[in-house]
């Protein structure tokens, strides 16, 4: 009986991420890494979940390096539903003060998006569309290898641009489509984020809670809706 219970688990989880999101954009969970020294290698995989229109789950992943001493560059990548997902680089900074660290980035994300919406009315299906680009910088604060090197709590504050073009179609049955509106207009972005991680030195579980806000977003609109908050639990290794 336990196998059956983790076996239905499993596949609820696997039928969460086909199904469809039904927001736009949503906080995606990118490692706050508090780079130290370097040469260092920072690598972070989780699994996010959003609110409060509860979106199709997300698979992150994140890989921070530092080439030079107080250099540091990012990437990370966030899939939803296919085909939704979300890529950024970046590059910046970071200064230790022993065990903590202040980071400055600022980069470049792009993002796709799609979600479907049945209201069984005639066969008719809405389907909402498209992408969307961002311009950012980020600073990060934090503290590293507390409790003998078995903790570490982060703060990120993430500020930019967003450029969306997106579309809402109405699909019939025969998969014919009609545009029907479009949103095209840019917002600024505000996005904090805390991290904290426990286990090992090379090895420790994560915690992730982030969130969102977008200026003069259409509220009335119930298609191109975009969620608040982000909780994301994984792993994180240093080498």
């Amino acid at each position: 009986m336990k196998n059956c219970s983790i076996f239905k688990i499993i596949i609820c989880l696997g039928l969460s991420f086909v199904a469809t999101s039904c927001v736009v954009y949503h906080p995606h969970n990118v490692d706050i890494p508090l780079l130290q020294e370097q040469g260092e290698v920072e690598l972070d995989a989780s699994l996010s979940l959003s609110a409060p229109l509860m979106g199709a789950p997300a698979l992150n992943a994140s890989v921070s390096y530092a080439p030079f001493n107080h250099v540091g560059v990012q990437a990370a990548v966030s899939l939803a539903n296919f085909p939704t997902y979300y890529a950024q680089g970046a590059a910046g900074g970071f200064l230790p003060f022993g065990n903590m660290v202040l980071e400055g980035y600022a980069g470049y994300g792009y993002g796709n998006t799609f979600h479907e919406i049945d209201k069984n009315v005639a066969e008719k299906t809405y389907r909402v569309t498209g992408h969307y680009s961002l311009v950012f910088g980020q600073v990060n604060f934090g503290w590293v290898n507390l409790v003998e090197g078995l903790l570490d709590v982060g703060f990120g504050l993430k500020g930019g641009v967003m450029y969306p073009d997106f579309g809402k179609y109405q699909v019939t049955g025969n998969e014919e489509s009609t545009l029907l509106e479009t949103h095209t207009d840019h917002h600024l972005l505000l996005q904090p984020q805390f991290v904290i991680r426990a286990g090992w030195k090379q090895v420790k579980l994560s915690l992730n809670i982030g969130a969102a806000h977008l200026t003069d977003w259409p509220e009335s609109n119930n298609y191109f809706n975009y969620e608040r908050i982000s909780i994301g639990a994984g792993v994180h290794f240093e080498f």
